[in-house]
């Protein structure tokens, strides 16, 4: 399978800053795995498990985790579906998706 990564040492790199990042959240946060038609899906609940849900997206090419801290704001008042875009930094699939098929 063709990866994102361009090689093996820049993907241990890339995640070894993600969980570091993860680390520095400032509340607890549950780390799975959904199978999906385009790959496996990786995804963070984090925040207010009280609060109301509210899934979201990294920009391109950013991830999950750097995400959440620039919007640690979020965390006391929504419970938070974090995912891990496939084809982009992260631990989703690291499978490019083609823009022209669905």
């Amino acid at each position: 399978m063709k990866t994102i990564y361009k090689s093996e040492e820049g993907k241990r790199a890339i995640l070894a800053l993600y969980d570091d990042q993860l680390a520095r959240l400032p509340i607890p946060y549950k780390s799975f795995f959904v199978d999906t038609s385009f790959g496996n899906t990786h995804v963070i609940e984090t925040g207010n498990l009280s609060g109301v849900p509210l899934l979201v997206f990294h920009g391109g090419n950013a991830t999950t985790a750097y995400n959440l801290l620039a919007c640690n704001y979020l965390l006391n008042d929504f419970h938070i579906y974090a995912v891990d875009t496939i084809g982009h930094p992260g631990k989703s699939a690291e499978i490019s998706l083609s823009p022209n098929n669905c």
